[in-house]
């Protein structure tokens, strides 16, 4: 199933979800859809608690590089994930260490935990070639 989202413009908000198995073409498709709806500077809360991942070591240095090259033209929001399962949360806090020079992402267990932290959040980080 393909990762599903929702743009609360007043609140400058994305919600997605995220069921099943997903793959990393999602995670890509994902990520170019978002730039193209200008969702990547908002804030965004993915529900991942019915999703499972399992990205190989080359498959997550896709997404950071990615996310690298979408960081060098464009303001890229903090994301919480919330997850289901114990390896989800672990690529997910992985992938955010790896990825925290150019943008926040942090796992969670619950919704409310994952909005709390995205509601301390001031601002997306800015791109890269301004900084």
């Amino acid at each position: 199933m393909p990762i599903v989202y929702s743009i609360d413009r007043l609140r400058r908000r994305l919600f997605a979800m995220a069921k099943g198995t997903v793959p990393i073409s999602e995670v890509v498709a994902h990520l170019w859809k978002e730039r193209d709806d200008n969702g990547l500077p908002l804030t965004e809360l993915i529900d991942a608690t019915q999703a499972t991942v399992s990205f190989s070591d080359t498959e997550i240095r896709k997404i950071i590089d990615l996310l690298r090259e979408l960081g060098r033209r464009n303001a890229l929001g903090p994301t919480a994930v919330v997850t289901g399962d114990d390896v989800s949360y672990g690529i997910m806090r992985m992938l955010g260490i790896l990825i925290e020079d150019v943008c926040d992402v942090r796992p969670f267990r619950s919704c409310d935990k994952a909005e709390e932290w995205l509601n301390t959040i001031p601002k997306p980080r800015l791109p890269t070639q301004e900084r």
